[in-house]
């Protein structure tokens, strides 16, 4: 197969995905319809792919690790042949255990599996491939952690600073207009009481 242990493959190829299967004859698809019945957890696809392109494109299409693709010619060799039918189912019935020791090899790295399985081949060829992707150790994990909360707390004592500040102007404006009230009342009783004055002072001469 074209790669194994690919990191951090993000599935772009998605959209024009092209896994060259091929059609199989009565006989073939019904093979193959009993084998997936006999083994309900593996994933089994029949693709004769024309180039690495396609084949990378099953592999990074695929997830888990209970995955076996096998080319159309050998599925038609196992539908007429017990002896190729029992050579090859072999492999199919060994694709859990296959799986489970890739996974354990990868995550002894320090990695973690994103997919794994088997191919045969059209020359009848076995050979097994896995996608991996860094895993993050858990001192890094806990600085992350770490990180995020100061960063949450920073900007907690930002938004309070910020109301405070806020509260302390509103507080100002409130005090800057109750003293502007005062001065505005002491303004008028003062007009007031010029005006009583006066009123006085006119009464007393028209009385005189």
């Amino acid at each position: 197969m074209a790669i194994s242990g690919v990191t951090d493959y993000t599935n772009t190829y998605a959209a024009d995905r092209a896994n060259g299967s091929s059609t199989l004859n009565g006989d073939s698809q019904a093979y193959l319809n009993s084998l997936k019945e006999k083994y309900p957890d593996v994933n089994i696809t029949v693709a004769d792919f024309k180039n690495g392109k396609q084949e990378d494109a099953y592999m990074f299409g695929s997830s888990g690790g209970n995955n076996i693709v096998i080319a159309s010619n050998i599925i038609e060799q196992m539908a007429s042949d017990p002896a190729a039918a029992a050579k090859y189912e072999k492999y199919i019935a060994e694709v859990p255990e296959s799986a489970k020791i890739m996974k354990d090899g990868i995550e002894a790295h320090g990695n973690e599996m994103v997919a794994c399985g088997t191919a045969i081949d059209k020359n009848g060829k076995v050979t097994y491939w896995s996608i991996s992707r860094h895993k993050p150790s858990k001192e890094s994990q806990s600085v992350s952690y770490k990180k995020t909360l100061q960063e949450q707390l920073e900007e907690k004592r930002a938004k309070k600073k910020e109301e405070e500040a806020l509260k302390e102007k509103r507080l100002e404006k409130a005090e800057t207009l109750i003293l502007i009230r005062c001065r505005l009342i002491a303004v008028i009783m003062l007009i007031m009481r010029v005006l009583s004055h006066w009123i006085q002072i006119l009464a007393n001469i028209k009385t005189k």
